[in-house]
C-alpha cells in the first residue's frame, strides 16, 4: 500500500512581488484570476491540524486576514506556518496583526545574505535588508521562524559562508530548510538555475558540518542521501520511508544505475525525475 503525502498547503493568492529563478511565478503572473474565498475556505476546512498559508506572496492577498479568522473561528486549535518572502513582514504593522492569529512558525525564503546573489535569485532588487529586519524582528519577540534556503546554481557555492552568517545574525531562530531546487516551472530544463547533485553535495556538507557546530537544526529534501555523506539522519524523506517505505512522492523519482548495490537505497528518495531530464543517467525498477 502507498502512503498519500498530507498537503497542509493553502494557496491564497496569485500575486507575488518576486520572480525567483526557481519557482512558477513567471507562470502564475499569466493566470490573472484570483483565488476564490470560497475555494479557500473549502479547502481550509478538507485540511487536517496543521495548515500552511502560502503561495503566492500571501501578504499581498487582500483576503489575508479575512482567512486567518476563518481558520481560527473553524479550527481554533490547529498549528499555522506562514510562508513568506518576508519583505512586507514589517509594513502595515503586519507582524502585529499576524501575532493575533496565533501563528506557530514564521517560514521565511532566503536566497543568501550578499544582496547581489539575493537579487539574481529573486530577480527583484532591495528586498534583503528588509527580510532580514523581519527575521531579527521575529526571532526579538521570541517567535518560531525556519529559514528556508532553496539550493540552486546561483546561490550554492555561498553556503559555508551562508551557516556562519545565519549563525552570527539569526542565532535563535527554530531552524533552517535546505530544499534541493526542483527542475520544474521557471527550473524546468534549466541547467543554469539546477545545479549538478554531485556540485552542490560539498557546500551542503560544510553548511551541515557547521550547522552542527552552532548546534543549528537543519532538514534536507529534495536530494539522494548518498551526497550528504554522515548527515543523512538530516533528511526528512528518510525518516518519511524509515517509517513507511512506499510514500506517493516516490512516484516523482527513480533509481539510477549507481544506486543498486548502495546498502542505503531503500531509506532513499532517489533521483527526481525532472532532474535526470538535465542530467540524463541510466535507471533502472
Amino acid at each position: 500500500m502507498t502512503k498519500k503525502y498530507i498537503d497542509h498547503l493553502v494557496p491564497i493568492n496569485n500575486i507575488c512581488n518576486q520572480a525567483c529563478v526557481f519557482c512558477s511565478a513567471e507562470y502564475r503572473m499569466k493566470w490573472n484570476k484570483p483565488i476564490a474565498l470560497k475555494t479557500i475556505f473549502k479547502q481550509i476546512l478538507e485540511k487536517d491540524n496543521y495548515i500552511q498559508i502560502s503561495w503566492w506572496e500571501p501578504l499581498l492577498s487582500p483576503d489575508l486576514y479575512k482567512i486567518l479568522y476563518f481558520i481560527r473561528k473553524n479550527k481554533p486549535s490547529c498549528f499555522i506556518e506562514f510562508q513568506t518572502n518576508g519583505v512586507f513582514l514589517l509594513e502595515n504593522d503586519n507582524l502585529d496583526k499576524l501575532q493575533k492569529f496565533n501563528i506557530w512558525l514564521y517560514n521565511i525564503n532566503y536566497p543568501c545574505h550578499i544582496e547581489e546573489i539575493n537579487d539574481k535569485v529573486a530577480w527583484v532588487k532591495w528586498t534583503l535588508e528588509k527580510r532580514e529586519q523581519a527575521m531579527k524582528k521575529i526571532i526579538k519577540r521570541w517567535l518560531n521562524l525556519r529559514i528556508n534556503i532553496i539550493v540552486n546554481k546561483i546561490n550554492y557555492k555561498y553556503l559555508p559562508e551562508m551557516i556562519d552568517y545565519i549563525n552570527n545574525n539569526f542565532k535563535w531562530l527554530e531552524r533552517i530548510q535546505l530544499s534541493f531546487t526542483k527542475a520544474m516551472w521557471a527550473a524546468d530544463k534549466n541547467d543554469e538555475v539546477v545545479p549538478k547533485y554531485e556540485e552542490a553535495s560539498e557546500y551542503i556538507i560544510s553548511f551541515l558540518h557547521k550547522a552542527e557546530e552552532y548546534k543549528l537544526k537543519v532538514d534536507v529534501d529534495h536530494i539522494p542521501i548518498c551526497f550528504l555523506w554522515k548527515y543523512i539522519e538530516n533528511h526528512v524523506d528518510y525518516h518519511k520511508i524509515k517509517s513507511w517505505k512506499k510514500w506517493v512522492f516516490l512516484e516523482e523519482k527513480n533509481y539510477v544505475l549507481k544506486c543498486k548495490n548502495c546498502d542505503k537505497k531503500d531509506f532513499c528518495s532517489w533521483y527526481r525525475k525532472d532532474y535526470l531530464e538535465i542530467y540524463p543517467e541510466k535507471t533502472y525498477e
